[in-house]
């Protein structure tokens, strides 16, 4: 059961991963274009930060789908899609093991 907690955990923590990348690239992105801000006005300045977020979120976005597309071990660790939507078989318990007649008769 603690087993079984802790899997899930791991799997919902991977998944925020997506999210994790497209805001270090936003963050970046920003912080790249922000360097500029002091030599323009304010208006201006304000302007290029956001866009360079933007900029930066919609390439990690790209970056990041681009790389589970790509990465079977990687969607498999995390349990997605190549779109990067979950599987549920988090959800889902794993089948029993079938009693098998002739691992019983040598019993």
């Amino acid at each position: 059961m603690v087993a079984r907690l802790a899997r899930l955990i791991l799997r919902l923590a991977g998944w925020v991963l997506t999210p994790l990348v497209v805001l270090a690239a936003a963050t970046l992105g920003a912080t790249v274009l922000s360097m500029v801000a002091p030599r323009v006005s304010v208006r201006t300045a304000l302007v290029l930060t956001a866009a360079g977020g933007m900029a930066g979120a919609i390439a990690g976005f790209w970056g990041w789908m681009r790389l589970l597309a790509r990465s079977r071990e990687l969607r498999d660790v995390l349990h997605v899609t190549a779109e990067g939507v979950p599987t549920d078989d988090v959800t889902t318990p794993p089948p029993e093991p079938a009693d098998d007649p002739a691992s019983t008769e040598s019993r």
